[in-house]
């Protein structure tokens, strides 16, 4: 009788372990991991990082199975140039359309392990940021590379006031690979300042020359649900074609905050306790274009960003006065420099 309640309690215990086991690693695979100061620094230091596990693996399968009908049947044509080729779907302001992605951003209490995350890779805390936008990207097979941009100047957000910083958050909704059309950064441009030499070949032959001479590219691979790729909005970013036999689809949450507390004005304000949408919102993104976009509007054309007239013809002209000076340091290298060497050196013989 005693060996058989022994037998009986042993057996009890491994079940005991067994369940706990079978629990511990549910929340390890599903889990969440909280940002280190590795991923801040680097972030800080490149312009992007993928954090690994910081988003509910489960919770993001979930979402993702909603998300790819809502994506198929909401996406629009973007940045088209030719008539069979685009570079991908766009599908904006996801949360309206569906509660349940709503509830994964967290806007009522801004609790959410995303929220938390942007804050802390901005530097603020999570009361001073607001949802700028959300937008679904399903890149088709065959999709080619989407232009090199930077999200901030292409919705004219400087223009708002220069003090707004934006942190940009992608998450796959399936594991992934660079064949899949992951994103890509030149790293190191966005910053607001650069060296000498970057600052020398600017004003000679333009930031687009200077960054692509001096910064290297990067581009995200592995990944898996759960996992985010964060970018400043200042960051030159594209995605590559979708070489891969599945669509891609990932989905992004644009956080924004002012890079001194209270001096952007209520533009970075949330709407309400209730809607964390910042107040600026509205006026990048106005009711006519959503409206358009809703009704099926394809074919979003790139908006083309290029200096003032001034600043080229300037730099046109310094470039002239540049060269004309190392030409004359050239020729009075030629005709007086190397005569005294070489006098010098039929002297000393």
């Amino acid at each position: 009788m005693i060996v058989g309640l022994h037998t009986i309690q042993r057996e009890r215990f491994r079940r005991v372990c067994r369940c706990a086991a079978l629990w511990l690693s549910f929340g390890i695979v599903g889990g969440e991991r909280q940002l280190s100061a590795t991923d801040a620094d680097a972030f800080r230091e490149n312009g992007y990082v993928l954090t690994r596990e910081t988003l509910d693996s489960h919770r993001i399968i979930s979402l993702a199975e909603r998300l790819r009908g809502l994506l198929a049947e909401h996406g629009r044509r973007a940045f088209g140039e030719n008539e069979n080729e685009k570079e991908v779907r766009f599908t904006f302001a996801v949360h309206e359309i569906d509660p349940e992605v709503a509830s994964f951003l967290g806007v009522a209490a801004n609790v959410s392990s995303l929220w938390r995350a942007a804050s802390e890779l901005a530097g603020a805390k999570p009361s001073e940021l607001c949802v700028l936008m959300d937008r679904g990207f399903s890149k088709d097979p065959g999709d080619k590379e989407t232009h090199w941009h930077r999200d901030d100047e292409a919705i004219s957000l400087p223009a708002v006031h220069p003090l707004i910083r934006t942190v940009h958050a992608w998450i796959p909704m399936r594991a992934m690979n660079k064949d899949s059309g992951t994103l890509q950064y030149l790293v190191g441009t966005h910053k607001r300042s650069f060296s000498w030499w970057m600052n020398m070949l600017a004003s000679l032959w333009g930031w687009e020359f200077a960054w692509w001479s001096m910064c290297p590219i990067a581009q995200d691979d592995s990944m898996k649900m759960g996992d985010v790729a964060w970018h400043d909005g200042w960051m030159l970013h594209s995605a590559s074609a979708n070489t891969a036999a599945v669509v891609r689809d990932g989905y992004a949450v644009s956080f924004a905050y002012c890079a001194t507390p209270g001096a952007c004005g209520n533009a970075v304000a949330p709407m309400s306790k209730s809607d964390p949408t910042c107040k600026v919102a509205p006026r990048l993104f106005d009711a006519e274009w959503r409206a358009r976009h809703r009704e099926g509007e394809n074919d979003y054309t790139k908006t083309a960003i290029e200096e003032p007239v001034a600043i080229q013809a300037g730099r046109f002209i310094w470039r002239s006065v540049f060269g004309a000076v190392g030409g004359l340091a050239v020729h009075y290298s030629a005709t007086s420099l190397v005569p005294r060497c070489c006098g010098r050196r039929e002297k000393e013989e």
